[in-house]
């Protein structure tokens, strides 16, 4: 299973509401939380063979992640975490589901990608399945590239 096109591509992320109290909840420090919460990542979803490839780029800390729609596989997650992680894809939307080993007493976290507007916009939703008052929304709209004068047209 392959994700659709309008997945694919690089998206800067504009707005965040609920990080804080979600990385609050994970355990993260109050040093790294005033980082991340600095932070406006360029998330990069890209497709090759069936290996699903997600870059998450920042100034402090990138992470990239490579896995198969369905497949678990383990996760060191960006607030330090071991999980078994699966990802599935339901309409418009690419599912994380995070589950890290009981005895550590760490929360399974879900991400939900949202792809609106055709893909121009993707909505990142963080959850701790155990704690649904914990609600984490960040918006992302897709980078256009731009070519520039000069350059020939691509022939993709």
């Amino acid at each position: 299973m392959a994700l659709p096109d309008f997945m694919i591509g690089d998206f800067q992320m504009e707005t965040s509401e609920g990080f804080d109290e979600f990385m609050y909840e994970m355990g993260v420090n109050i040093f790294t939380r005033k980082i991340g919460n600095s932070l406006y990542p360029l998330q990069q979803i890209s497709q090759h063979d069936g290996d699903i490839t997600l870059e998450t780029l920042t100034s402090f800390k990138n992470i990239k992640i490579t896995f198969k729609l369905g497949t678990a596989w383990e996760e060191y997650t960006a607030d330090g975490r071991y999980t078994q992680t699966v990802a599935t894809l339901d309409d418009n939307k690419l599912i994380k589901v995070q589950t890290p080993d009981v005895s550590t007493g760490y929360h399974t976290t879900q991400e939900v990608r949202e792809f609106k507007e055709d893909g121009k916009v993707m909505v990142l939703h963080l959850s701790i399945p155990a704690k649904p008052e914990i609600v984490c929304t960040r918006f992302y709209r897709r980078v256009e590239q731009v070519e520039q004068p000069g350059e020939p047209e691509s022939s993709d």
